[in-house]
């Protein structure tokens, strides 16, 4: 999948019921950013339930590039809850 950049202003995403929806979830059931385990704990969590639901054919996509966005996104949560964490810089 070819990735491209794609620009947003705040309008877009003040005016986006999607992004609402995003911003009050967060706030319910916030994830701890500066926690690498939890971060990979939610996002191994999401990519299961949306691989069993595209396998239960349980989500439908409208056009190929729903559907590539969707498959781009679930590939880059894959490759951070997969990628092995470099050896510490600490010396004990």
């Amino acid at each position: 999948m070819e990735s491209k950049s794609i620009t947003c202003s705040d309008d877009d995403l003040e005016n986006s019921p999607t992004f609402q929806k995003l911003v009050v979830l967060s706030r319910l059931d916030p994830i701890n950013s500066c926690n690498q385990t939890e971060v990979d704990q939610a996002l191994a969590q999401d990519l299961i339930t949306l691989v069993r639901a595209l396998d239960n054919k349980t989500i439908k996509f409208e056009n190929r590039a729903d559907e590539g966005a969707f498959f781009q996104l679930m590939l880059t949560c894959r490759t951070i809850v997969s990628q092995i964490p470099p050896p510490s810089n600490t010396k004990h």
